[in-house]
């Protein structure tokens, strides 16, 4: 398993770290295109939602960030909910809960959370602080597994993640204060505490990213909810962290400069 893992991220690593080179557009395209999997994976999971409702949920509010910004998310996560409606009217087969439930978590943890992630590619810090939200999810995943293994006794959520220990959340936290606050101290010019609970705010969200797909998966009972990536299961069983610390990325970051913020 670790081996698929280490494989499947040095694949994604440089294909992340060009799109963030390339700039803004290269950042949205790569969102879109996760999106996309993420649709195709929820409408299979989530049978018999139709893939273009759950598509169009996912991409209206990452299309409307563009010229609105936060504005655009929120709006788009709202206006996601009369396209969805259009396409379950003519399919009674589909009007289930189960659908109404994809389309919403298509909107708000899929499309919403990754628009943030165009936000941050039109700061001026852009390329710091894309890395400090797509790989800090690794760095604190790889903290928690290895002290897991060599120190974990306590499990932390033994009904939602049977191998998850408390000993391992705090590894994760620490690697992740350690590396995540150097990024941040480095490049952004965060002061060291500043930088610190920035890495702290990272782990914390990337581990209740985790925990949340594995509560949504016994609720639906599934083991995974896809099985595009090696080693990871689906594409939102890599990106499932992600999805809560792109969010968290770019409101600290706001929070903490609001007067001094240029967009590029």
């Amino acid at each position: 398993m670790l081996r698929w893992r280490t494989v499947t991220a040095l694949v994604l690593a440089p294909i992340t770290l060009g799109a963030i080179l390339l700039g803004t557009w290269a950042v949205l395209l790569l969102v879109l295109l996760v999106v996309g999997l993420a649709a195709y994976e929820l409408s299979r999971a989530l049978n018999p939602l139709p893939f273009p409702a759950a598509l169009g949920a996912g991409v209206i509010p990452v299309l409307l960030s563009i010229p609105y910004e936060e504005t655009g998310i929120l709006a788009g996560a709202i206006l996601s909910l009369p396209w969805a409606l259009f396409w379950l009217a003519g399919r009674p087969e589909a009007r289930t809960l189960r659908a109404v439930l994809a389309i919403l978590l298509m909107a708000l943890w899929v499309g919403a959370s990754l628009a943030h992630l165009g936000l941050i590619s039109q700061l001026a810090d852009r390329i710091p602080l894309i890395l400090i939200a797509v790989v800090g999810p690794w760095i604190s995943d790889s903290g928690a597994y290895f002290a897991g293994r060599m120190f974990g006794r306590h499990k932390l959520f033994p009904s939602l993640s049977p191998n998850k220990t408390l000993e391992g959340a705090i590894g994760g936290l620490l690697l992740t204060m350690i590396a995540v606050g150097w990024i941040a101290s480095e490049f952004l010019e965060l002061p060291l505490l500043t930088a610190a609970l920035m890495g702290a705010a990272v782990s914390v969200f990337s581990q209740s990213g985790d925990l949340f797909e594995s509560i949504l998966k016994r609720i639906l009972e599934l083991k995974d909810l896809g099985r595009f990536l090696p080693g990871h299961g689906g594409i939102l069983d890599r990106v499932d962290s992600l999805l809560f610390t792109g969010p968290a990325v770019y409101y600290f970051f706001v929070l903490t400069h609001l007067n001094t913020i240029h967009p590029v």
